[in-house]
């Protein structure tokens, strides 16, 4: 993935960035009693989960940010294993992360796996809040078969994956553990649960014209990627009762959590690996295309302009979203197709995937912008 080293030396920041503060001596997550919780999200998940108990905490990445962090459980007889990760997703969505989970758990046990369960079901007490999925027939090691489950929560930008595996013979530990994990999870801060859906998925896009699209030129691209960021991001808004300015809850966007059906539009390839493009099954959900980079809430979205003046409603912007952060690349008078596609994604294609403007977005409800002065011009 090549596109965050084409952001140019040039940027101003317009404000300070500020980061959620975690207290060195307590880390990204606090234990105590029965609960871990994270200390940026005030989101905790049981010690003890059916056959399985925690045993280690820590953070996957951007340490000392808490805001990608991971939870290891384990069983007695180390045979069950769970992992949980905790991430601040600018593009949250269950039925994405369901869709991603899928293909890693694909890639990693082979492709003998077969899902044998989706469902929803209760997160912290919150009812229809997860995503449930079992597996069979995942395989690490030849001839040793094993059940693997998977959960999604999302509360606001926090998304919860939860993964669980174990010997077949072990399936009720399996599941157990899954639902023990997902019922014994606690909301303490400001985000809480969204209702989820299974992931619905249409056999195939209707077919799209594959006309080559053209790059709008590095001002445009510049002006839209201002305007992105200004509107596109966290919205805040002033407390009179207490005067103080907060983050409101982003929107649901597409899929919204497994309410609309996806399509896969196609593949691109970006010199590395080739990745499917989803987007909306039916018209009613407008236009976009979603290519997922990875499970952990890295996903490359086109998306409508935001051009002003006689430019609105013209074009399309590329963005790449991650985790705490959202990069506007280049503007396009159409969508891009696959191929274009796959070389933003991998690089090839530099005015497409110059970095125009990166929001960083904290938990604590500030951001912070930085514009690519260069593209202004």
């Amino acid at each position: 993935m090549m596109l965050r080293k084409f952001l140019a030396v040039a940027l101003i920041a317009i404000t300070v960035p500020v980061w959620a503060q975690v207290s060195p001596e307590e880390g990204a997550w606090k234990v105590k009693g029965d609960l871990a919780t994270v200390t940026a999200g005030g989101i905790g998940v049981p010690v003890r989960a059916g056959s399985v108990s925690l045993s280690k905490t820590g953070e996957a990445s951007q340490k000392g940010k808490s805001i990608d962090t991971v939870a290891q459980y384990e069983s007695e007889d180390r045979k069950v294993f769970a992992t949980i990760y905790i991430f601040y997703a600018t593009y949250a969505d269950t039925a994405l992360a369901t869709w991603a989970t899928d293909r890693a758990i694909r890639e990693r046990f082979g492709t003998r796996v077969s899902l044998v369960s989706d469902t929803v079901a209760a997160a912290g007490g919150v009812p229809q809040a997860a995503t449930r999925r079992i597996y069979d027939q995942a395989e690490l090691e030849p001839g040793e078969p094993l059940v693997t489950a998977a959960g999604f929560v999302r509360a606001g930008r926090w998304m919860t994956a939860i993964r669980v595996s174990g010997p077949v013979d072990r399936r009720a530990d399996v599941e157990g553990a899954l639902d023990a994990l997902l019922a014994g999870m606690r909301f303490d801060g400001k985000d809480k649960p969204m209702p989820a859906a299974p992931l619905k998925l249409a056999a195939a896009c209707p077919l799209s014209d594959e006309k080559r699209a053209h790059f709008l030129g590095d001002k445009a691209s510049g002006s839209n990627a201002l305007f992105a960021s200004l509107t596109g991001g966290s919205i805040l808004v002033k407390d009179e009762t207490k005067g103080t300015v907060t983050e409101q809850a982003p929107p649901l966007a597409f899929p919204r959590n497994g309410i609309s059906t996806l399509c896969v539009r196609g593949k691109v390839d970006t010199g590395r690996r080739t990745l499917d493009v989803l987007a909306p099954a039916s018209a009613d959900d407008g236009q976009i295309a979603l290519v997922l980079l990875d499970d952990a809430g890295g996903i490359i979205a086109v998306e409508p302009s935001l051009l002003l003046g006689k430019d609105i409603g013209k074009g399309f912007v590329v963005k790449h979203y991650g985790i705490g952060f959202v990069d506007v690349l280049g503007s396009f008078d159409r969508m891009p197709n696959l191929a274009q596609l796959g070389a933003i994604i991998g690089g090839s294609d530099t005015q497409g995937a110059t970095v125009r403007s990166s929001t960083i977005f904290t938990p604590d409800g500030k951001s912070t912008i930085q514009i690519n002065s260069s593209t202004l011009k």
